[in-house]
């Protein structure tokens, strides 16, 4: 079939072969009736039309006549190598001159619809076809064809592949002496039971979502039944796809035993459940691999394209100017990104925890490792060290860093803050899971960073971790059960980059302790965290306080604080009202008036207004620590300021509300004429 007028005028070819930074370019347009009626003449626009058919559950609800659909170029993927044709480092990539560069594309679709200001991208697309050839240099990152099967023998190389090249930073860690009593469960394929996971054998594990299905658990009433030898047999019927699934997948994959929580942990024994919650670090990061059933929302969902008719298949397969095009799928990023998978609160410590995964998305099969991510649809394995391969813009969308494994360097509290970030917008059947669901990376980070956490807190960094801070917070977002002064007891609102902590800023340098800081424990004692700043003073016993001691309990922080209560204005700053007013948030002035009267306004705080317009004029601060940054652009040296809390009090114990949004000058607070109080933080 030859080409109309409009698409023999694109160079195919060249399109494929675009240079870099030419991401989202609008080839050409078409109204429904234009495409229909030249899909019948031209091979193009036939397979641009069986594009958008694929996808017309994602245009229900719109008319086909306020639509419009969009052609574009996008960039996938760079081949970087070394001018000079030597060996290249991964890690090599900048650009000194030394390299080159090519840009692999994809041609995508979107379709604009009449009277809606976003466009819907389609995640489906076009590409260049590989060509069959030995020369990985001429296959790498271009496409292969899709089937209704996953292809195990591609699967099972890239494990070999990872296992054999990617060393210790994809290498399952060893179960530590330290969990020996730490009874793994694992259900044994080949005997159809539950059974203890015998001495250091491999094993994997699963990662999925339950979502409101029936599902059948481990039990202290079926415990004896599921441990017999075949005991599992007659509840086949009842095991929910995914993990019926997941049991086949091992089997082919040649391993004998898989970790499902719902069976592998008693769901009515407390003591079991709270144990095994403690250490998901160790059942994940000693996993030689995680399946992960990154489709569908609930255990029904399967595993798409283990097996047939589980997956829908796209085929296009047409010859167009002397370019073999075949269809393309979703990267990784985007397939990943749009899973109700990577949306709960619970797979976030999954995902991070484990060392290699296997991920079954809607269209597509991922491997992704701390060293790789491969697909089904494109070649990205090759190890040929006279080249890299680097994800291009369009590939990276919406961000590759935040939704694969957190990248092996990262280390100490700048991994905990990158997890804490990554998994505080996710969501929550229960809102009382909130440390449960996070408490396998918890246990993890505390044994990296030598300390033990309170509340999601680092006892030795407790100042730094104190300066959280959401920016679109409103009362509405407490978490009921948590205190007020971590970021557990607040939920984050969906958008990406809500939440920061002060030592984020580029700025800053240092942050200094005032405040001795304690925690009233469970038994009714005061416990110190961290060490004390020098000199500090003595706390009332809890007998004195006129606190009830019955309302105490291990939420509570008890220390000794500078109180003052400063003017927060009633209108919004202006500068700030367009870019957030959506959200009811708003940056508010902070002052106080100096000796003349003269109101002096030195910060801002993020405050909802429902909440701002009812409280009165003057509001509670404390200073919680200082803090060092260096001096603004073309300024030499530092700047030494304090970071304030703005609480609210109800019967004796005080809240926090929000932080404010820059450090102040001292002499600023010593106008407002600070009195040191006892504080309970709950």
């Amino acid at each position: 079939m030859p080409l109309c007028k409009s698409c023999a005028n694109l160079d195919l070819l060249s399109l494929f072969k675009w240079p870099e930074g030419s991401d989202g370019k609008v080839l050409r347009t078409w109204s429904p009736l234009s495409l229909q009626q030249s899909s019948e003449t031209c091979d193009l626009c036939h397979s641009v039309l069986k594009l958008i058919n694929f996808h017309d559950r994602l245009l229900l609800g719109t008319h086909l006549n306020d639509r419009a659909y969009r052609l574009l170029v996008g960039d996938y993927g760079l081949i970087i190598s070394n001018k000079s044709g030597g060996i290249i480092n991964p890690g090599d990539s900048g650009d000194d001159g030394t390299k080159n560069y090519e840009s692999v594309t994809r041609l995508s679709l979107s379709v604009d619809v009449a009277n809606r200001p976003l466009r819907i991208p389609l995640p489906c697309g076009l590409q260049m076809a590989s060509p069959d050839s030995s020369d990985s240099r001429l296959t790498v990152l271009r496409g292969r064809e899709v089937g209704e099967v996953v292809d195990m023998e591609l699967v099972s190389r890239w494990i070999q592949t990872c296992r054999e090249s990617h060393g210790i930073v994809c290498t399952p860690r060893h179960m530590s002496k330290e969990v020996d009593d730490l009874m793994i469960r694992v259900i044994d394929i080949e005997r159809l039971c539950i059974v203890t996971l015998p001495g250091r054998a491999d094993y994997v594990a699963l990662s999925y979502v339950w979502g409101a299905t029936e599902q059948l658990r481990l039990l202290q009433e079926n415990y004896k039944d599921f441990t017999q030898e075949f005991g599992l047999r007659s509840q086949v019927n009842k095991l929910p796809r995914t993990i019926y699934d997941a049991m086949d997948l091992t089997g082919r994959l040649r391993e004998r035993y898989l970790w499902v929580d719902a069976l592998c942990i008693i769901q009515d024994d407390p003591a079991d459940l709270n144990i095994q919650i403690q250490h998901m670090n160790v059942v994940y990061g000693c996993a030689t691999l995680t399946i992960v059933a990154a489709a569908g929302s609930d255990s029904n969902a399967g595993l798409p394209g283990l097996n047939p008719k589980s997956r829908d298949v796209l085929s296009i397969a047409r010859e167009i100017q002397g370019v073999s095009l075949i269809a393309s799928l979703p990267d990784f990023a985007s397939a990943i990104s749009e899973s109700v998978w990577e949306s709960r609160g619970w797979t976030m410590q999954e995902k991070v925890l484990s060392k290699r995964l296997i991920l079954f998305a809607e269209y597509q099969l991922f491997y992704h490792c701390n060293s790789a991510t491969w697909c089904e649809d494109a070649s990205w394995e090759s190890q040929d060290p006279y080249f890299h391969l680097q994800p291009g813009w369009g590939a990276m969308s919406p961000g590759l860093r935040e939704i694969g494994l957190p990248h092996h360097s990262l280390s100490g509290f700048e991994k905990y803050t990158y997890l804490v970030k990554g998994y505080i917008t996710r969501q929550l059947s229960y809102q009382s899971d909130a440390l449960n669901a996070f408490a396998g990376a918890l246990t993890d980070l505390s044994k990296e960073l030598n300390t033990p956490f309170i509340w999601g807190l680092p006892a030795s960094a407790f100042d730094d971790a104190l300066s959280w801070r959401y920016v679109f917070q409103k009362a509405s977002q407490r978490r009921e059960g948590f205190p007020s002064w971590s970021w557990l007891g607040w939920r984050a609102s969906e958008r990406l980059g809500d939440m920061n902590f002060a030592f984020d800023h580029h700025r800053h340098v240092k942050t200094i302790s005032v405040i001795q800081w304690n925690q009233v424990t469970a038994e009714g004692e005061v416990r110190v965290i961290g060490q004390p700043p020098t000199p500090s003073l003595e706390l009332p016993e809890l007998k004195d306080l006129p606190t009830p001691r019955a309302a105490l309990n291990n939420h509570h922080l008890l220390f000794w604080a500078q109180s003052a209560h400063l003017f927060v204005s009633r209108e919004p700053d202006a500068t700030w009202r367009g870019s957030i007013s959506g959200h009811g948030c708003y940056n508010y002035a902070v002052g106080v008036r100096n000796a003349d009267g003269d109101l002096k306004m030195f910060t801002g705080i993020y405050l909802h207004e429902d909440w701002r317009r009812a409280q009165p004029d003057l509001l509670e601060f404390i200073l919680i620590h200082r803090r060092i940054s260096k001096g603004l652009s073309g300024e030499k040296g530092v700047q030494e300021g304090i970071s304030l809390m703005l609480v609210e009090s109800k019967q004796g114990i005080h809240y926090r509300v929000q932080l404010v949004s820059h450090q102040v000058q001292e002499s600023w607070w010593v106008d407002a004429q600070p009195a040191w109080k006892v504080i309970i933080l709950g």
